[in-house]
């Protein structure tokens, strides 16, 4: 239990450093002066649009979740709602991205849902995520050639191709996977240890149940726009916060750099605190030569608004329904094998 706690106490204190290196990086590049001056030529006007859509972006996701989940129950909205803001602001507050288990274990204690199928869910949605976010990269990098700078261009172009192949392995390993699915399953469950298999095979099921949407149309048309709406929301939220700034972006630009926001997010620090600013100062200043004082403000407001307003009402919600991080990140339970989906 002693290397338990270490372990998990050096694990933060490597996060917070990384951040902290990080967040040292991003100022250090930038000229506090012109940061300044950026930030006093905000308009708040679009600074406000783009908290409203910033908040409707979350909102949405919650909704899909909800239609994610549909296999196995249908939870409140309230709790979708509330679980997805609770998330979130566990990943701003908590390292290596604890709101991934937080939010489908609160979800599923507030729900009376399987552990396994809600964890699960996380996992498909994340792999529609991945799917939108590439669509749309491919078609930034393509409309947005006269945004760009010309070193960028050639790159991006690459990048672009090589998504579009990409995305189309990962259809048709998700195609393979469903139609051998039994023995998938069976092949993966045996690379766990023993008494870990029932719980992976319960999880792994989930997984695919979420999946095998690519066999209805209608349900795969359907989470695809889901998918869109929250992404272009983001975009759109994106666009006004460039309008904040006096930048001329557009939405296809805008998911190019959504695109490489996320990039930064995936360093496991604390709310993406340095990554997340060094790579959209990065992507602003190499890929569309924006200066680097406006770039650095721009980065430092679109992180507040992303992260801080949910994590006001993450937290609220926390505290309205009495959430305590130890009793949410326990361990679950195995599932009984008579749980739908199972």
């Amino acid at each position: 239990m002693g290397a338990r706690k270490i372990s998990r106490g050096v694990k933060t204190a490597l996060s917070l450093a990384l951040a902290a290196g990080l967040f040292g990086y991003f100022l250090w590049r930038a000229p506090l002066g012109e940061v300044g001056q950026a930030l006093g030529r905000l308009d708040w006007r679009f600074l406000v649009a783009s908290i409203v859509l910033s908040l409707s972006s979350y909102t949405l996701r919650a909704l899909r979740w909800g239609i994610i989940l549909r296999p196995v129950g249908t939870p409140r909205t309230r709790d979708l709602m509330g679980c997805t803001a609770a998330g979130f602001a566990a990943n701003t507050i908590l390292p290596a991205r604890a709101g991934e288990l937080v939010r489908p274990l609160l979800l599923s204690s507030r729900s009376g849902l399987p552990a396994a199928a809600t964890m699960a869910s996380i996992l498909t949605e994340r792999l529609a995520d991945l799917a939108t976010i590439l669509i749309l990269f491919a078609s930034g990098s393509i409309l947005a050639a006269d945004r760009l700078t010309a070193s960028a261009l050639l790159p991006l172009r690459n990048a672009a191709a090589l998504t579009l192949l990409g995305l189309v392995a990962f259809v048709a390993v998700i195609f393979l996977l469903l139609r051998w699915r039994e023995g998938a399953v069976d092949k993966l469950v045996s690379l766990l240890p023993e008494r870990f298999r029932e719980r992976g095979r319960h999880f792994l099921d989930h997984v695919l149940d979420g999946l095998s949407v690519v066999h209805d149309p209608r349900q795969l048309i359907r989470l695809l726009l889901w998918g869109f709406g929250v992404w272009l929301g983001a975009a759109v939220q994106v666009e006004m916060l460039a309008r904040a700034f006096s930048i001329d972006l557009g939405l296809p630009a805008a998911f190019i750099l959504l695109t490489v926001g996320g990039l930064g997010l995936a360093i496991p620090t604390p709310g993406g605190v340095g990554g997340f600013h060094a790579a959209t100062q990065f992507a602003l200043v190499r890929l569309f030569g924006v200066d680097v004082g406006t770039a650095t403000a721009f980065a430092l407001v679109h992180h507040a608004v992303c992260f801080f307003p949910i994590t006001i009402i993450g937290l609220s919600y926390a505290a309205a329904v009495g959430w305590r991080v130890r009793a949410v990140t326990a361990p679950p339970e195995p599932e009984p094998s008579s749980e739908p989906g199972a």
